[in-house]
């Protein structure tokens, strides 16, 4: 009888187990720029899953709509845009939003999209407006040279986006669509921005600057410089904010900072050209895309080590979790 109550409780213990992984469990998506694909990587077993063909154009950036249904890429050559079904695992369509799309962001309400535009001969460098339900271009908010990332306040009343070229950061009201202010630090290669849990701090890449600014949202002034050792691309923090990983792309370095006292505390050597960085939900691992060595590389963020790369496609850039 004893050894019936002990299997039972070690049944119940061992599915508990399984329900926590997978509870945990993430997908990543990363678009390989010359292999023309997505693989689809599981956060916990950090094994490739799957691959999605996308077609010729250079697939480039890749955000999922809120919904978790659908993944949208920019394609940088053909200068569209397509929509991968999740479930289905398959490219549906390709669209065309017009200008040269180079990244994207949707309203956390799933309504709108926005595409950063950089300059053609169709268009000016700018963000397009994209209403979701009609299918149509609302506006176009003019913005500086190159306008690369894009993140959300935390009531999602501001979009900041930061310009490449120019060394600026652009803050949009989405509500009316019109320019708040523009915060130009002059660092040319600019681009990471991540806000802090409370939505109190911009941190924002300041590229040759060599440094990540640190920028009051309420007053959109700058509170404080963290001198980084070398050109800075991207800025992510962790999920409890108590870490910002940042990119050094032609140093081959990743560059882990304290926000408690802005201090670096670890640097993490990357193989060649690291790129992006997405944090897992769970808030145990960062996941690095490496371009010219086609790998992503996984890195424990409670000991700042890389633990593990996961081959990938040709060129890996772009990078999105799938919302559950």
């Amino acid at each position: 009888m004893r050894r019936m109550v002990l299997g039972a409780a070690l049944a119940a213990m061992t599915g508990l187990l399984t329900w926590a992984a997978a509870a945990t469990a993430a997908t990543l998506y990363v678009t390989n720029t010359k292999s023309n694909s997505i693989s689809i990587i599981d956060t916990t077993t950090f094994e490739v899953t799957g691959t999605i063909p996308l077609g010729p154009g250079k697939p480039n950036r890749v955000q999922f709509h809120p919904d978790g249904r659908t993944a949208w890429v920019i394609y940088d050559k053909s200068r569209d845009v397509g929509i991968v079904d999740a479930d289905g695992k398959k490219l549906a369509k390709r669209v065309k939003i017009g200008g040269n799309p180079y990244n994207l962001s949707f309203s956390p309400d799933g309504r709108t999209l926005y595409v950063l535009d950089w300059a053609s001969e169709t268009s000016g460098d700018d963000v397009i407006v994209y209403d979701l339900g009609t299918d149509r271009v609302e506006t176009k908010i003019e913005v500086s040279t190159w306008p690369a990332h894009a993140i959300f306040s935390k009531d999602a009343r501001l979009l900041y986006v930061s310009g490449e070229t120019a060394g600026d950061v652009t803050v949009i009201d989405t509500t009316t669509r019109q320019t708040v202010t523009r915060l130009v630090h002059g660092g040319g290669d600019a681009m990471g921005l991540a806000l802090s849990p409370d939505g109190r701090t911009l941190y924002l890449a300041a590229g040759e600057n060599k440094a990540v600014l640190k920028v009051d949202t309420e007053t959109h002034k700058v509170t404080g410089t963290i001198p980084v050792p070398g050109i800075v691309h991207e800025s992510t923090l962790t999920t409890d904010g108590k870490f910002l990983y940042t990119t050094l792309r032609k140093a081959n370095k990743v560059i882990v900072i304290s926000t408690a006292d802005d201090k670096i505390v670890a640097t993490i050597p990357q193989r060649a050209y690291p790129d992006l960085v997405v944090m897992d939900p769970a808030g145990r691992h960062a996941f690095v895309t490496n371009r010219y060595a086609d790998l992503v590389a996984v890195i424990d963020v409670t000991t700042h080590t890389q633990i593990r790369t996961i081959p990938v496609g040709k060129a890996p850039h772009g990078m999105a979790l799938r919302p559950r």
